[in-house]
């Protein structure tokens, strides 16, 4: 039986092993954009049906909360954790093979559900293993899918080169070898075993209503700077006469400098409090994006280098608090602010894309800083963290 020192241990060997699964995992995922275009070509969608393939890897997310009640009923967390790479990994290395797209959409649901599964039971395990310093732990779950996101092009467009879109399969084995590589590493921790009954979802929804609407209002807030600068800003910098090279590196620019935000900010949280860390971030990231919009060439680089560190940094911090305000029920907290974050951004990219459409990506931009700001009364609205 674990005492009480051990289960407040930074377990390294573990964290880094969550980590690298992780990144394994969403490697997979980011491969879907860089072959969309050979997918068109080869099955001859229409661009209707090549943009609703995100869709049906996205849209079981929404199920998340209810999959997190089930998870944390059967202590399933450590087994979801091991599989969903290689499921994953499976399903994604086929998509190149899959002869229709009928073919696809199943493929693409597939890799959905273990993506779902992955994003619920992750964090819950990371929490685990990071023991007290919760917002360490969740800084090194982020890095993982930061880092993915910055090379899963890079991949995607490598293991085309090599073996052709056909041939893609061959990336399989490393969602396979990241599952024995967790398997290795947790198959000494036993899960959670709790002793009274698992509240119901509603219920967990009732006792945390009022974190969950603040939460909510600060992930709205922060993806009107995020999720329009991940998706427009190639598009915005080529209009503004950019070439395309460098209206794509701005792009990794803003990756690069998010991961390093992402695995700074938990670790500042458990040092300095939560609140204070989100507050600093809600505060600082509008006015680098009027700044953003107010510069222009190698300039904006270092904007948006600033940008990225700040404005994802409250992700993790943002994490650590659903799952410490949770209880037992960690796996439902964390699963309602993973559909919260999907479904805000299925609701926000489109918005700003509309309102690009009417007043162009500069005003639309001009916008998103000034509702960014409605994030500071939210989190001044977050309670006092605990005195340690």
């Amino acid at each position: 039986m674990e005492d009480k020192n051990d289960k407040q241990r930074f377990r390294m060997a573990q964290v880094l092993a969550l980590s690298a699964g992780h990144f394994a995992h969403d490697l997979y995922t980011s491969l879907l954009a860089p072959w969309l275009p050979l997918i068109i070509r080869k099955l001859d969608l229409s661009l209707f049906q090549a943009g609703s393939l995100s869709v049906f890897l996205q849209i079981p997310s929404l199920l998340n909360p209810w999959l997190g009640s089930l998870v944390d009923r059967g202590g399933y967390a450590r087994v979801l954790v091991i599989l969903t790479p290689a499921l994953t990994g499976m399903a994604m290395s086929f998509v190149g093979m899959a002869p229709s797209y009928g073919v696809l959409v199943v493929l693409l649901l597939t890799a959905g559900i273990s993506v779902a599964a992955l994003h619920v039971s992750a964090p819950v395990a990371m929490a685990e293993a990071a023991g007290t310093r919760t917002g360490l732990g969740m800084s090194f779950h982020m890095l993982g899918g930061e880092l993915a996101r910055t090379l899963g092009p890079i991949v995607a467009v490598q293991a085309v080169s090599w073996w052709g879109l056909e041939g893609s399969w061959r990336v399989f084995p490393g969602g396979l070898i990241a599952s024995v590589l967790l398997w290795w590493q947790l198959e000494r921790v036993q899960p959670k075993v709790s002793h009274r009954k698992p509240a119901k979802l509603l219920e967990v929804w009732r006792r945390m209503r009022r974190m969950i609407l603040v939460i909510l209002g600060l992930v709205v807030a922060r993806l009107f700077l995020t999720s329009t600068i991940t998706t427009f800003v190639p598009t915005f910098l080529f209009g503004e006469g950019e070439s395309l090279w460098i209206s794509n590196i701005a792009l990794s620019v803003f990756e690069i400098a998010a991961a390093a935000g992402v695995m700074t900010s938990g670790a500042l949280s458990d040092r300095l409090g939560r609140k204070r860390v989100i507050i600093w971030g809600s505060v600082l990231a509008p006015p680098l994006m009027a700044l953003f919009l107010l510069v222009d060439g190698w300039a904006r680089m270092g904007v948006l280098l600033t940008m990225g560190a700040v404005s994802l940094s409250t992700t993790p911090v943002l994490m650590a608090l659903m799952i410490e305000s949770a209880g037992q029920d960690r796996a439902a907290a964390n699963g309602t602010f993973t559909m919260m974050s999907f479904a805000s951004r299925s609701l926000v990219v489109p918005a700003v894309g509309a309102l690009a459409d009417a007043i162009g990506l500069r005003g639309a931009y001009w916008i998103c800083a000034g509702i960014g700001l409605v994030g500071i009364p939210f989190a001044l609205m977050l309670p006092r963290d605990k005195t340690k």
